[in-house]
Formats: C-alpha cells, sequence, structure tokens
C-alpha cells in the first residue's frame, strides 16, 4: 500500500518500512511525494524549494536537493537508484527527471534548467533485439556536472555525460554516444559541439545590462588543460555509465 504525504505532511516524515524525509522546504500545498516501497529517502538542505512530486515506485532509493535549490517538476525512480542536485540547482517549470535499474542522475552545482525539460537514465520500457532476444536500450547514469546551461525542452538520454561550463541549446539531445565536453555549446539531435571555449553568466538578459566583452577565462593552453581534465573525468563516469 502506498502512502502519499502532500504539502506540509511532508516535513519530517518517517514511518516503519524505513521511508524518510529530512529537512525543512519551502513547499506548496500541491507538492507530495509517494512512497511505494521501503527504505527510500529525500533529503532536503536548507533554503530547498519543492514544488512539484516525487514518487518511489520500489525500495532503497533516494533524492538529496542540495542547498537553495529550486525544483519545478516532476521525479519518478525505480530500484535502488539515487538522484542528486548540488547547491544552486535551479529548474524552470515541468522537469521531468526519471531513474530506474539502479541508475543514478547526478547533478551538480549552479546548474540552470529551463522549462520542459527532460533527464531520462531510464526508457521507461524494454526493447530486445528480435533476432538475438537481447536487450538494447540498458538504464544507464547520467551526470552534469557543475554550472551548466540547459535550454529549453533538452533531453538528456540514459548515458548522458555534460561537462563544467557547457550550454545545451533548446529541443537538443544528448546521448551516451556523445559527451558534451566542457565550456562548450552543444546543438541538435543528437547534440554536436558547435563552439568550444565559451563562458557563460546566470544573470538574465531582461533584468539587467550585460557588457559586449568580458576578461577572458582561457588561454590556449588552459582549455588543453581543461580537455584533458573533462576526458579523465568522463574515463571515471563510465564505470557508472555500465550499471
Amino acid at each position: 500500500m502506498s502512502v502519499i504525504l502532500r504539502g506540509q505532511e511532508i516535513t519530517g516524515y518517517s514511518d516503519d518500512k524505513g521511508n524518510v524525509v529530512v529537512g525543512d522546504p519551502h513547499l506548496l500545498a500541491s507538492s507530495s511525494i509517494e512512497f511505494k516501497g521501503s527504505n527510500c529517502r529525500v533529503e532536503f538542505a536548507d533554503k530547498v524549494k519543492f514544488h512539484g512530486a516525487i514518487v518511489f515506485h520500489r525500495d532503497d532509493s533516494d533524492v538529496k536537493m542540495g542547498k537553495w535549490t529550486w525544483y519545478r517538476g516532476r521525479v519518478t525512480l525505480g530500484l535502488g537508484c539515487s538522484i542528486s542536485m548540488g547547491e544552486k540547482f535551479y529548474s524552470g517549470y515541468d522537469l521531468q527527471i526519471t531513474a530506474a535499474e539502479g541508475a543514478n542522475v547526478i547533478l551538480g552545482d549552479d546548474v540552470l534548467v529551463a522549462n520542459h525539460c527532460r533527464i531520462r537514465a531510464d526508457d521507461s520500457h524494454p526493447i530486445y533485439d528480435g533476432i538475438s532476444g537481447r536487450r538494447i536500450n540498458a538504464s544507464a547514469t547520467i551526470v552534469v556536472e557543475d554550472h551548466v546551461w540547459l535550454g529549453q525542452e533538452v533531453f538528456l538520454l540514459p548515458g548522458a555525460f555534460v561537462g563544467s561550463g557547457s550550454v545545451v541549446g533548446a529541443r537538443s539531445v544528448v546521448t551516451k554516444s556523445r559527451p558534451v565536453p566542457s565550456n562548450c555549446l552543444a546543438l541538435g539531435s543528437p547534440a554536436k559541439v558547435q563552439r568550444e571555449k565559451i563562458n557563460w553568466i546566470r544573470t538574465h538578459l531582461q533584468m539587467t545590462d550585460q557588457p559586449d566583452v568580458v576578461p577572458s577565462i582561457f588561454s590556449g593552453d588552459d582549455f588543453i588543460d581543461s580537455q584533458r581534465s573533462f576526458r579523465q573525468r568522463l574515463s571515471a563516469a563510465i564505470v557508472e555509465f555500465r550499471r
């Protein structure tokens, strides 16, 4: 039997199945958390705004929202999954995040997500090769590093990786086979790098005046070093991708 918590019922919840909610976020009356299994945990850091829904379909999964996170959307998890958001993570409306089969979603600090994006570490339904009978769409961990901007209606598919400081343009699709390096602008379906050595700033163009030129953050050697570091981080993440 599932338990559905709404609004202020969320704060400080625990039950005899090992389900726990830690922290005191800002909540809308419509915000909800549903536990259908056991040993699941939601952890809200200070100053979190949670305006959405979390559904635990099975056991042993957790969701963590870092300090100053503002989440608006729906999170759903299967068995043994973890979804984490770093500090100052911000989502526009209707961000949907899903994970299943032990895959994780790891979102860094200062990540900005526009409206109607999808971050999917699973495909919801299995697909098999019709000749061999082998499964061809395994779930896989998604990693988005620090200071990343995902544009409107971006899709991240199982195994996607976006390096720090990068921008993914509106309606682009990031796949496991095309990781986005650090400080790059990627566009398209599947997303391809269109420009390197970029530096984006979070201030809003409708609210403040912005200069035409800012100080450079890269020399040639700096960029080479950053890409080498990205390749090292990507190699370290492959173990997670293969889960």
